[in-house]
């Protein structure tokens, strides 16, 4: 990797040295006021190409008004001067070789006009500002390669990162949703949007912040927003693509050829008329395309947490990739509607259906006050989801000072899943004590309902508020299932279960919120918010015998249950904000009333709580300049233990992992304290990002585990006191040679500490993580070159057992190039070097080299049919490797997935015009 990683560096250098010998323009120029004779100093001078947009450079005038701009090839550009005091300057340049130094003595600045509709608007203004408190990238001053989606633009632009799993962040900050003109595009999904819609559609691209609507009214919680704001022209007429690709079962799977097929398929139509947009997609794979961790599962509808298809992943957690297979489709529609086209209407429905079949080996070592032992495990699961997803935003004025809004959630999820493990139980020298076998299958079926309806009344005493608002969380699921384990000790058998099980559960949460507003000068204003709770949950276990060669009609009393729980809650707040220019403080305190009556039906006992606490929050931001922001953020917040936490009956599930419920559990209470500080320097584009971010809670809820002889264990939610994370997180850019090359460090570091109880004895966990990064981008173009590097410390110390304090490593290095040829030809490829380590030999230690490649050619007069011969994995090294720490356990695991395969790939993007769906960005 060394060597490579030389000649990587040598080669970028080399392609910077040729760049540097082309001919480049120059411009020069004086600014001065309407009158000629004063100089105006920081008018921006920026110099725009003319067939796509694209900044070439841009520079601001000094003191005597003088700029200029240099260090890009020559090219036919508009050379706008700009300044907030003067209408905008435009000239046009016609770069030669023999004219490519050009010096304008004397530019005279127009008056500001009056009138609005004669201003015309010749470029952007500069590619990243912030407007108020919403940090804006304008589309077209970062370039995108032909037939780029909004997922590729994403990635070139500073401050937001993409990882492998599709994450978003933005400035080191998760991003939570992803709109489309401030609507939700196709529900929660966010790759329908990033991966679908084309980036020429986009105008500008915009990240904010906003509460949390998806939250019961009056929570503080806000989350971060990427918002893609279409221009003009992708708001009429239609524009989509079909693709399809295939290895026509050539690819060896066991060694054999001509079984299954690997393929991918997809189609997408959109068809804008101003307000009125309709889109439908469908998508199928069984290609890694599909693969859907666990976090993606929920989002996207796949499973049913608490219920279909949520036994699966409650019990198997790991099992996170494998051999996928993916379906989803949907339809969605959005429309001004009514008198003045005042109403708003949004709907969409989607369809998933995936399956996923998964072998993982794990071993694990758990680590006692006097001893430790091991366990070896061999896990398959299958799985099949299916989820149909309806949602409806409606919004409409009542009148000049009134608004309704509705907005309604339903989804409808069945799923089915085979589960099989075999496991071996060894003492602290190696030698198996114990080895189980389990088989677990279940189908289940499921609703849920979301639903908030407000009503917001504006006065005309600006800033006066009130607003009512109402939300409705209704769920109800099935499951059927059966168990069976066998376990033994060398060939006598210890204990055998063949169980039927039933598992019902539902829940009905009404919350009733009052906010007002008042203000109480200029600049301040205060919140009063009232919210009433009323929280219902039921859940019936039932599990019968498998007896005399029958599933007996008798409950068996150990694992069988009737539990309910409900909740009442009332809570008030009052909130003081101060906002200007610069400043912005909002500081306040909510005082809550929770009354809760756990009741299990088949013992009839009861236990009562009621817990009144406060809640004070605080939030500043500075904003010294348009490029500057400084945020701090204290909030406090509760949380309450679910249904099957509370439930006092065992989950033998896994036998070997017995859970059992704790009906004594209390709400949890978590302060959290977040920094963050970004900038960016529009002359040179230069940006960082920086945060950090420290998390208490107190009643957290945690295991208390006890292991017989053989390591079988059995584990009850708790509360604990003084469960802590910290971290803190850095990056930034550092363009060069006029932003051809660019420098990213990055550095996250977190410190956790985490208590739990084993054999009745506290156990405090903690952990240690630093890691750092260094990145590279050259883009010269039509071609684009990327180094990746990055090295992870994990250091996980138990109090009950120093044998745990095993730190172990991750580093990654990726390389990769996508170079557009003439005539229509693309090459891309992209490799990634991984080495997981810890000291000694394990199971953890491994390393492995992942290289994809892609050869492209385009045809037709417009380009919109591409052809792609797609090689992933082609050293068919790849594996799936971690390692995961959870108090007094540390398990590395390896899962099954698809490595080798090689794909032909055509796709047609079409469109009304019937022109070339994007500009070519490379050769002319």
């Amino acid at each position: 990797m060394n060597i490579f990683a030389k000649n990587f560096a040598v080669l970028v250098l080399s392609l910077i040295s040729l760049s540097g010998q082309a001919q480049e323009m120059k411009v020069t120029g004086t600014v001065y006021d309407s009158t000629g004779v004063r100089p105006v100093k920081n008018a921006m001078a920026m110099a725009v190409r003319m067939k796509d947009s694209l900044l070439l450079g841009f520079d601001r005038t000094d003191e005597n008004g003088k700029f200029e701009l240099s260090g890009f090839d020559i090219d036919t550009f508009s050379l706008i001067l700009d300044h907030p005091n003067f209408d905008d300057k435009t000239y046009y340049m016609f770069g030669h070789k023999d004219n490519s130094e050009i010096t304008i003595p004397s530019i005279k600045m127009p008056l500001k006009s009056q009138e609005i509709e004669e201003v015309v608007i010749y470029a952007n203004r500069e590619p990243i500002f912030y407007r108020g408190d919403t940090l804006v990238y304008v589309a077209d001053s970062f370039a995108t390669h032909e037939g780029a989606v909004v997922e590729d633009l994403l990635k070139k632009l500073p401050g937001i990162k993409i990882d492998k799993e599709g994450k978003l962040t933005s400035q080191g900050q998760e991003i939570s949703k992803v709109l489309v003109d401030g609507d939700e595009f196709f529900g929660s999904d966010p790759t329908i949007a990033t991966q679908n819609l084309g980036a020429d559609g986009i105008a500008t691209v915009e990240v904010y912040e906003k509460d949390n609507e998806e939250g019961i009214g009056g929570d503080d919680e806000k989350i971060q927003v990427l918002d893609l704001k279409l221009k003009d022209s992708a708001k009429k007429g239609y524009f989509g693509r079909i693709s399809g690709a295939s290895d026509f079962a050539l690819t060896p799977i066991n060694d054999k050829i001509g079984t299954d097929p690997f393929f991918e398929g997809e189609v997408l139509f959109n068809k804008f008329n101003g307000a009125r947009k309709f889109s439908v997609f469908a998508l199928g794979s069984n290609t890694p395309l599909s693969s859907f961790g666990r976090n993606d599962m929920n989002k996207f509808g796949l499973s049913n947490e608490d219920g279909a298809g949520g036994r699966f992943w409650e019990d198997n957690t790991q099992n996170t990739s494998g051999i996928p297979q993916t379906l989803k489709a949907g339809v969605y529609f959005s429309d001004k509607i009514g008198k003045n086209k005042a109403a708003k209407i949004n709907m969409n429905y989607s369809y998933y259906n995936t399956e996923l079949d998964a072998l993982t080996a794990s071993k694990s070592q758990y680590f006692l006050a006097d001893t430790t032992y091991y366990t070896d495990d061999s896990t398959r699961n299958y799985s099949r989801d299916q989820s149909h997803r309806f949602n409806l935003s409606f919004e409409t004025p009542l009148d000049s000072l009134t608004t309704l809004k509705i907005r309604p959630s339903f989804r409808y999820d069945l799923g089915d899943s085979e589960s099989s493990d075999l496991s071996s139980f060894l003492d602290e020298n190696g030698v198996e004590s114990l080895r189980t076998s389990i088989a677990d299958s279940s189908s289940s079926k499921g609703y849920s309902v979301d639903a908030m309806a407000s009503i917001n009344r504006k006065f005309k005493k600006k800033n006066r508020e009130f607003e009512l608002r109402y939300d409705l969380d209704l769920s109800d699921n099935q499951t059927d299932g059966n168990l069976y384990s066998d376990t033994r000790f060398a060939t006598s058998t210890i204990d055998s279960v063949d169980q039927s099980k039933r598992n019902y559960n539902s829940s009905s949460n009404h919350y009733a919120t009052l906010t007002y507003v008042e203000p109480i000068a200029k600049r301040w204003k205060t919140e009063f918010e009232y919210l009433f709770q009323y929280g219902l949950g039921n859940q019936n276990k039932e599990t019968y015998d498998f007896v005399n060669g029958a599933y007996s009609n008798e409950l068996n009393p150990d694992f069988s249950n009737i539990f309910e729980t409900t909740r009442q809650q009332h809570r008030g707040g009052v909130k003081l904000k101060y906002d200007n220019r610069k400043h912005s403080v909002s500081i306040g305190l909510k005082l809550r009333n929770i009354d809760i009556k756990n009741i299990n039906r088949i013992s009839d006992s009861t236990v009562d709580q009621n817990i009144t606490n406060l809640l004070p929050n605080f939030r500043y931001q500075f904003k010294p300049s348009v490029s500057k922001r400084f945020g701090f953020n204290y909030r406090t917040s509760s949380s309450q233990p679910s249904i099957t936490d509370l439930q006092p009956v065992p989950d033998n599930s896994n036998p070997n992992r017995v859970q059992i419920g704790n009906p004594d559990l209390q709400p949890n209470y978590t302060h959290n304290i977040n920094l963050n500080f970004n900038t960016w320097q529009a002359m040179s584009g230069r940006y960082i990002w920086s945060g950090a971010n420290v998390s208490i809670t107190d009643n957290a809820f945690a295991s208390s585990t006890t292991y017989d002889n053989f390591g079988r264990a059995v584990t009850q939610t708790v509360n604990v006191d003084g469960n802590l994370y910290a971290g803190l997180w850095a990056g930034g850019g550092l363009p060069l040679f006029n932003r051809v090359f660019t420098i990213e460090p990055n550095v996250n570091a977190s410190y956790s500490k985490y208590t739990n109880f084993i054999q009745d004895e506290k156990n405090v966990t903690r952990n240690y993580d630093i890691t750092g990064g260094l990145d590279f981008d050259f883009e010269w173009d039509s071609l684009e070159l990327f180094f990746t590097s990055s090295y992870s410390y994990n250091n996980p110390v138990s109090s009950l057992s120093t044998v745990s304090s095993t730190p172990f490593t991750i580093e990654e290095y990726g390389v990769g190039f996508e170079w557009r040829l003439p005539l229509g030809f693309t090459i891309g490829s992209e490799g990634t070097y991984t080495k997981n380590s810890q000291p000694g030999a394990g199971f953890y230690n491994t390393e492995f080299f992942v290289w994809n490649a892609e050869v492209s050619k385009t045809f037709l007069k417009t380009n919109n049919l591409k052809i792609a011969i797609i090689g992933n994995d082609i050293l068919n090294q790849n594996v799936n490797a971690r390692r995961q720490v959870n108090g007094n356990i540390v398990t590395d695991y390896r899962t099954t997935i698809i490595s080798r395969y090689f794909l032909l790939k055509a796709t047609l993007r079409f469109n009304n015009r019937k022109t070339k769906e994007e500009d070519f960005n490379g050769w002319n």
